[in-house]
């Protein structure tokens, strides 16, 4: 093995600068359900629209709205030969590639054909009338009965699927969408599925998440949290998602677009709703990221939720507590501190570590590989690669310079699919240290996670994409144990900034609810993925008690509502109140609040 340097232009995201590099090698990136091929998926941070939208590189997709700042945040694709072009244009001041998430279910069990209700009701109230339910997901079955009204009429407002057939009036140009009338036709047929030309898979994530939100029991016998809401549907790029759990040395290849995707779909379900209410469930997360509301994937989701009232999106916190995927330290003046990264031998899939520290410190990163030979020492504004004897790429290095959104320095360790076993080490040599403070964050593997050495830092391990300041983290405990624990695998906060995440903690573990292609049936999930949902429901119960008596909430408002509800008595141990959040929220305490007011 070898060290190259390369000249990409060092102030460009560093998941970017890899993408260039295998261009340079012959390596083209594979379309995704949004991009073509030689493309990436953007979010990019500009200040001007007008010369943004002049640049001829830029494909457009959404304009999503300003920061506090005045800037505006859109979305688009580039293909990845003019990336630094854009990237150096005077209207734009940051530009991120779309990373690749996955589901935040820890496991999940046979079918059933009855619910033991978990969830809580309130049977007296709106039920959630006139709010839309937004559900970003994998898997919506229109036919299972906990969708459908009393007459058999569905209650999804309209069903986006991003991997569909693209057609003249496709969202951002890619996907299908199928309305409620499209729909009730379908459901007049032998085959629905078949009819409608979707098809929303067996044990269905989506269908799942989307009952315990919503679900009116017409099928299973038991309500999820809203059971009058309106729901609109957005089925994220399946074959992404599929990509990642079975192979993920080329899931993130495959995947790139997934965060624009992400927020585009939050675009297009708050434009459905219109001037309705609407809260926005998203059990889907991923590891990098600053952890400090300041990704860009972050900042639309807060400008989309602050540009009306009425408007939540909650987000899961994530499985990660148990699995050694975070580290941080402080680097000492002239010293250095190690993290070893063990990579099981044989392990195929792709792999990427990222550093975040001070922008008033400077570090130099060094590499040293299972044998003990150092293999680089890279200075803080460099990047390049490291090779095998035939000249492919095993690790593509870049240690940024100030990242724009927060002034940080981050690097970032890119491991491909065939890098040798074992402990690998990245040692952090203090150059000229004010603060030495750093974090590190595995990217998730699922299905075979690599791990920092032990003893482990379990905090700080929440899900990067929901630390935003308008967006509400849910973490999860076990319903079905005396005391109802924490579940072991519900990732901790604070954020980098010190911030309290997760929100709440809620319901998660053991939870039935609808089995996709049943009609009636319902399954056993647990996860993240389906303690937010919980909340989503009880914030569209919120804003339903809310419109009936012409009150408008905004985020703020939706927040403190919550937390007055919460029980906000967490365990003494400081580790787990870092996970626990205000609590478990009291659904009745939250109705009579609005009440109230």
């Amino acid at each position: 093995m070898r060290f190259e340097w390369t000249n990409i232009f060092a102030d460009i995201d560093p998941r970017l600068q890899r993408l260039i590099q295998r261009r340079r090698r012959g390596i083209s990136t594979p379309p995704t359900a949004s991009t073509e091929v030689g493309e990436v998926a953007v979010i990019a941070k500009v200040n001007d629209i007008q010369a943004w939208r002049s640049l001829s590189e830029v494909r457009e997709g959404a304009e999503i709205g300003s920061t506090s700042a005045g800037d505006i945040i859109v979305t688009a694709r580039v293909p990845v030969s003019r990336l630094q072009s854009v990237r150096t244009s005077p209207c734009v001041i940051s530009l991120q590639a779309s990373q690749a998430l996955q589901l935040t279910v820890d496991q999940s069990f046979a079918e059933g054909s009855t619910t033991p209700n978990l969830i809580e009701v309130d049977s007296s109230g709106q039920q959630g009338k006139n709010v839309v339910v937004g559900i970003i997901d994998v898997g919506c079955d229109f036919v299972h009965k906990n969708f459908r009204h009393s007459d058999g009429s569905t209650r999804i407002l309209a069903l986006w699927d991003q991997d569909g057939s693209s057609e003249p009036d496709s969202p951002f140009g890619y996907g299908k969408v199928y309305r409620s009338a499209e729909i009730n036709q379908a459901l007049q047929a032998e085959n629905p599925y078949l009819a409608l030309g979707y098809y929303p898979g067996k044990l269905a994530h989506g269908t799942h998440v989307m009952d315990i939100a919503t679900g009116n029991g017409n099928g299973t016998g038991s309500a999820g949290i809203a059971p009058e809401a309106d729901i609109v549907f957005v089925h994220f790029s399946n074959g992404a998602v599929e990509a990642l759990l079975a192979d993920g040395s080329s899931a993130v290849d495959n995947s790139l677009g997934d965060t624009t995707e992400l927020v585009e779909a939050v675009d297009f379900i708050f434009d459905i709703a219109e001037e309705r209410p609407c809260a926005i469930n998203i059990s889907l997360a991923l590891h990098g990221g600053p952890h400090d509301g300041t990704a860009l994937v972050e900042q639309s989701l807060d400008a989309l939720v602050a540009q009306k009232p009425n408007r939540a999106v909650v987000i899961a916190a994530g499985n990660s507590y148990d699995k050694g995927i975070h580290a941080s330290g402080t680097v000492p003046q002239d010293g250095f501190t190690d993290l070893h990264w063990d990579i099981p031998k044989g392990h195929r899939q792709y792999k990427a570590i990222e550093v975040w520290y001070n922008g008033a410190d400077k570090f130099l990163l060094e590499i040293i590989p299972p044998n003990g030979e150092t293999l680089v020492s890279l200075k803080l504004g460099e990047n390049g690669e490291i090779v095998d004897e035939d000249d492919n790429t095993l690790i593509y290095l870049s240690h940024r310079f100030c990242d724009p959104n927060n002034g940080d320095n981050m690097i970032g360790v890119f491991m491909e699919s065939r890098l040798p076993g074992g402990v690998w080490t990245l040692r952090l040599h203090g150059i000229e240290v004010t603060n030495g403070n750093f974090h590190a964050w595995i990217e998730r593997e699922d299905g075979s996670q690599t791990s920092f050495v032990p003893p482990h830092d379990n905090t700080h391990t929440v899900n990067s994409i929901g630390c935003g300041r308008n967006i509400i983290m849910v973490g999860c405990y076990n319903p079905t144990k005396p005391n109802q624990p924490l579940s072991y695998f519900s990732s901790s906060g604070p954020t980098r900034d010190q911030r309290q995440k997760p929100d709440f903690i809620a319901a998660g573990q053991n939870i039935w609810a609808a089995c996709s292609l049943t009609q009636t049936k319902s399954y056993q999930k647990s996860g993240t993925s389906m303690s937010a949902p919980m909340v989503t429901g009880i914030i569209a119960l919120m804003l339903a008690e809310a419109q009936a008596r012409n009150i408008e909430l905004d985020i703020e408002q939706i927040r403190n509502i919550l937390i007055q509800s919460a029980e906000n008595n967490p365990p003494e141990e400081p580790l787990q109140k870092m996970r626990y959040g205000y609590g478990p929220i009291n659904l009745q305490t939250t109705i009579s609040i609005v009440r109230t007011m």
